[in-house]
């Protein structure tokens, strides 16, 4: 099962694990250097922590398999709204910039939905 909607939303998800590791990068290494200082880490700065990867992994697992199995595009549109919700969260408390992340995993969760609908004529 391809078309482009499938292959926008997996470019766009990978795209998305490989910037999510990245970020996880720059968490990690600004806790280790909070540490490295003798300040305190908030326990919800450890659970982003643990979470972030495994969030880009799963992320990068569905667009592995949207395009041939039906439970990938299940945890890529709820991989999606985790993302949301975080980012709703990021702009709440200031973080302007996560709107783009809003945007992005709309336009993914739209693309996935769509795939299954059959096109009007």
């Amino acid at each position: 099962m391809g078309g482009w909607q499938v292959r926008t939303a997996r470019w766009v998800m990978a795209v998305q694990a490989v910037a999510s590791i990245g970020i996880w990068v720059v968490q990690l290494l600004t806790v280790l250097e909070r540490l490295d200082h003798g300040q305190d880490v908030p326990g919800s700065v450890w659970l982003v922590l643990v979470l972030n990867p495994v969030i880009a992994v799963l992320v990068a697992v569905a667009a592995a398999f949207l395009a041939w199995h039906a439970w990938a595009a299940t945890l890529g549109v709820a991989m999606e709204v985790i993302g949301v919700v975080s980012a709703l969260i990021s702009v709440i408390t200031g973080y302007y910039q996560a709107v783009v992340a809003i945007v992005l995993a709309i336009a993914v969760i739209t693309l996935i939905v769509r795939r299954r609908q059959p096109a009007v004529v």
